[in-house]
C-alpha cells in the first residue's frame, strides 16, 4: 500500500539510512514474497536480510528466530509504522538506565470518555477523551532477551507473547520507557491512510525547508 508514492516499508528503511543506520534484518511472514521482491527491486546501500518464518509465527517467535544475527542489542520497529525518532539519542538513553528493553511511548488523545463504574453499577469517575501514554510500536532490546525466552512464551499468540514479556520485564524494573513526541503514523484503513499521507507530506515538506534553510545560513554554502 503506497503512501506519498512509497510502500511505508521504504519509508522506514529510508529514514534509518539516513540515521546511519546499514544492517537490517526483515522478520517477514505475511506476503514475505512480496517483501523479497520489493527489497530485490531496490539499491539500498546496506545489508538486508530477510527472514521468513512463516505467517503465523508471533513478534517474538521472529525476533527469535534471527537473534544470531543481532549485536549486543537491536532496534526493532514495526513494519507499518513511521516513527520520527532520534534513534542514537534512544540507544543512550537505554544504556543509560541499563534497561533490559526500552519502548517508545507517545501521549495520545483518547477518543472515548473513560469511566470507572463501582459494584453497584454506579459512575465513579468520568473523563472526557484523556490523553494517555501510548506505546507506539518501536523499541530497543538486548540480545539476551530474546535468548532467554522459552517455548511456552514463543508459542503465545501474536502480541500475548510480547505483552508476557513486557510484564515480565516490568515486575524486575527491567523495562524502560523513551517518550517520543514528534511524527508517528500507523494506519489501517483507507480514511486512515488518507490522513497518514498529509502528515507525511507535511513532515518531508518541512524537513526540506529546515535542510534549506540551513544551507542559507551556512556562511561556506554556494549556490
Amino acid at each position: 500500500m503506497p503512501l506519498n508514492g512509497k510502500p511505508i516499508l521504504q519509508h522506514i528503511i529510508e529514514f534509518y539510512l539516513g540515521k546511519q543506520f546499514r544492517e537490517f534484518v526483515l522478520c517477514a511472514g505475511f506476503r514475505a514474497e512480496a517483501i523479497r521482491d520489493f527489497i530485490a527491486s531496490q539499491r539500498f546501500p546496506a545489508t538486508i536480510d530477510i527472514a521468513d518464518a512463516g505467517e503465523d509465527a508471533s513478534i517474538l517467535r521472529r525476533l527469535y528466530d534471527v537473534r544470531d544475527r543481532w549485536g549486543a542489542r537491536a532496534m526493532v520497529t514495526y513494519g507499518d509504522t513511521f516513527i520520527d525518532i532520534d534513534p542514537m539519542h534512544m540507544l543512550a538513553e537505554h544504556v543509560r538506565h541499563q534497561a533490559a528493553a526500552t519502548i517508545t511511548v507517545a501521549d495520545i488523545r483518547s477518543p472515548f470518555g473513560i469511566v470507572q463504574v463501582d459494584a453497584d453499577e454506579k459512575v465513579l469517575t468520568f473523563d472526557e477523551k484523556p490523553v494517555f501514554p501510548y506505546y507506539i510500536g518501536h523499541l530497543v532490546m538486548e540480545r539476551r532477551v530474546v535468548e532467554e525466552l522459552d517455548d511456552r512464551v514463543l508459542a503465545l499468540p501474536d502480541g500475548a507473547g510480547l505483552i508476557q514479556l513486557f510484564h515480565r520485564l516490568i515486575t524486575r524494573r527491567q523495562l524502560g520507557a523513551y517518550k517520543h513526541t514528534g511524527l508517528q503514523i500507523t494506519f489501517n484503513t483507507p480514511t486512515e491512510r488518507e490522513v497518514a499521507e498529509q502528515a507525511l507530506i507535511k513532515f518531508f515538506t518541512e524537513r526540506e525547508d529546515d535542510d534549506t534553510l540551513e544551507r542559507s545560513a551556512d556562511p561556506g554554502h554556494r549556490r
